[in-house]
């Protein structure tokens, strides 16, 4: 496929972008601006501000499919106003399918937010961009998956592998839930999906809603010695793990999550 990414040059953008390279897709990243890495030579680049209802015209042209990853969020540092986030993540959503309707492209992945809700500007930008994705496949028919991921803002490494527990996801699992929800929309395996993105930790039940006092034990059994790593790196579990119900997106576009905290515990363990 041709597949146009926005945000590309972002922390997601990049994983997609890759993942879709590995695939043998043929790839145009777009951004704002592009960075110094040589790892992209085989995409094309477009500078597009989807604010911009031009830059993304020229960007959607002679597409097969489009990954809307553009966005900002609260997290971003250094810090950017609500109106901006408003702006690029409303207007630029709507121009980006609004877009995709004059090309006829079918083929649509949305990134959404489990800040989905109406705590926050950012939130709420997130329900108004799901909002538009329903009414754009109610006046066109195209294919679009709604994807809520969870946080994959980086952070060290250790900070990092304690979130998995929590509300961290690897951004290679973003990559691929990515990838896979654009291929099922290509072969139309859905009208319109929507589904979380985040880790499975593989746990029973009651080890996910009683960790403080079952995770130790469930740490020590799938890594010998997991509990001095964590006390030799003070990193804290916490008292409840967050998990979801995944086997939708297993059954739909045929996505399971690779990494989890298991992965960190076993790296940490070879690097020590």
């Amino acid at each position: 496929m041709n597949v146009l990414v926005t945000g590309a040059f972002g922390n997601g953008g990049q994983a997609v972008s890759r993942a879709l390279l590995q695939a043998g897709h043929n790839v145009r990243m777009a951004d704002v601006v592009r960075t110094g890495t040589m790892e992209f030579g085989d995409a094309e680049f477009v500078r597009c501000d989807t604010r911009t209802a031009s830059d993304v015209r020229h960007a959607v042209h002679g597409m097969d499919g489009v990954i809307h990853l553009a966005a900002w969020h609260c997290a971003h540092q250094p810090p950017v106003s609500d109106d901006t986030i408003f702006a690029v993540n409303v207007d630029g959503t709507f121009n980006v399918l609004e877009a995709c309707r004059q090309e006829g492209i079918r083929s649509i992945v949305y990134a959404s937010s489990m800040a989905y809700g109406w705590g926050s500007v950012y939130g709420v930008s997130k329900v108004i961009g799901e909002d538009l994705c329903r009414a754009y496949h109610e006046m066109t028919g195209a294919s679009i998956a709604m994807l809520r991921y969870h946080e994959f803002i980086p952070r060290p490494y250790l900070e990092f592998g304690a979130r998995l527990l929590r509300n961290g996801v690897d951004r290679r699992d973003i990559a691929s839930a990515t990838v896979k929800a654009l291929t099922a929309a290509n072969k139309k395996a859905f009208k319109l999906f929507g589904t979380i993105v985040h880790t499975d930790h593989g746990m029973p039940e009651q080890v996910v809603v009683d960790f403080a006092r079952l995770g130790p034990e469930w740490c020590e059994r799938q890594v010998p010695g997991a509990m001095a790593l964590l006390e030799k790196y003070e990193i804290s579990l916490p008292n409840e793990v967050e998990q979801h119900d995944l086997s939708e997106a297993k059954n739909v576009i045929g996505w399971q999550p690779k990494v989890g905290f298991v992965d960190f515990l076993r790296n940490l363990k070879k690097e020590r």
